[in-house]
């Protein structure tokens, strides 16, 4: 757990074995945010407009005209075929809904690798490279990560009321966009600080992402949401977050703009989500804590 702000660590925490302050983890959908940010980028580029219709970049038939700004906030609708060969029907739509969606980041993954005409982890990585972010996209065999990467720490699922070895896990750049690039810690805060001090986008691309555009439900009660990012406005405290869930790794990433402070926490094991207070009580916990103390500062 790594708690920052721009001047100074407050907290860095590292508990397990063969966990260090330099371990990476897969974030889960902390990968959602950078992905929204990665669009925003191309929308500065002039690649692209939130307004675009995603058939413009995709070879797929929709039931409806769906933007490019209504697969970052999760209003879409759309629902993965079930064959490549089938149209994308929609629950509902286009705009009228929220409806959490992967497959709908993994076509926000396929328009940027589209438009730049590189695979999407490979344009991850660029990104990463090119901001020294501790911030990586790998695809392949999870076993084989784990040999290939010293640094990657082992996931543990719940399985029986046993903790065992997440060893069959296949990830691809369609994963990478909403689910599976690797972090550490000091990466994450890093990304953190550079969305929100404008390093990566224009002022208008950073307000867009972090404007309400969308209601999610959730477990800590309704938030809005923007572009890959959850958003909870009480007076004096405003909250941007994401929070992550994928076999073997839980993330949770908060960020407070009044007090410019950042809040990472990554795990290697991911709990049965039958408990949910087992699997989220002490992310929770620590939020709670946290958002106490930043009122009791006002």
């Amino acid at each position: 757990m790594l708690v920052s702000d721009n001047q100074q660590t407050y907290v860095d925490l590292t508990i397990g074995k063969d966990i260090h302050a330099d371990s990476r983890f897969l974030i889960g959908s902390i990968s959602k945010t950078i992905t929204a940010t990665l669009v925003m980028r191309a929308v500065d580029q002039q690649k692209l407009t939130l307004e675009d219709d995603i058939t413009d970049y995709l070879n797929i038939v929709t039931e409806y005209p769906i933007t490019i700004a209504q697969l970052l906030n999760h209003t879409s609708g759309i629902l993965a075929p079930k064959s490549p060969s089938l149209n994308a029907r929609s629950q509902f739509i286009p705009g009228s809904q929220f409806n959490y969606s992967n497959y709908g980041y993994k076509l926000l993954g396929d328009i940027l690798s589209q438009s730049y005409q590189v695979p999407y982890a490979e344009l991850v990585n660029l990104f990463a490279k090119q901001y020294q972010l501790d911030i990586s996209a790998d695809v392949g065999e999870i076993t084989d990560l784990y040999a290939q990467q010293p640094r990657l720490v082992r996931g543990f699922m719940e399985q029986q009321q046993q903790r065992v070895l997440l060893d069959e896990f296949t990830i691809d750049n369609g994963f990478i966009a909403f689910g599976a690039m690797q972090a550490s810690s000091q990466g994450i805060a890093a990304f953190i600080d550079g969305l929100t001090q404008q390093q990566f986008l224009s002022a208008a691309s950073l307000q867009a992402m972090t404007s309400p555009s969308a209601k999610r439900p959730h477990r800590w009660g309704e938030l809005n949401y923007g572009y890959g990012l959850q958003i909870s406005q009480q007076p004096g405290l405003v909250e941007y977050s994401h929070t992550g869930y994928l076999p073997g790794y839980i993330s949770a990433m908060l960020y407070y703009p009044q007090a410019q402070l950042s809040v990472v926490i990554l795990e290697n094991t991911s709990w049965d989500l039958d408990n949910m207070e087992r699997v989220f009580g002490l992310h929770d916990k620590i939020r709670q804590a946290i958002r106490n103390q930043l009122k009791t500062d006002e």
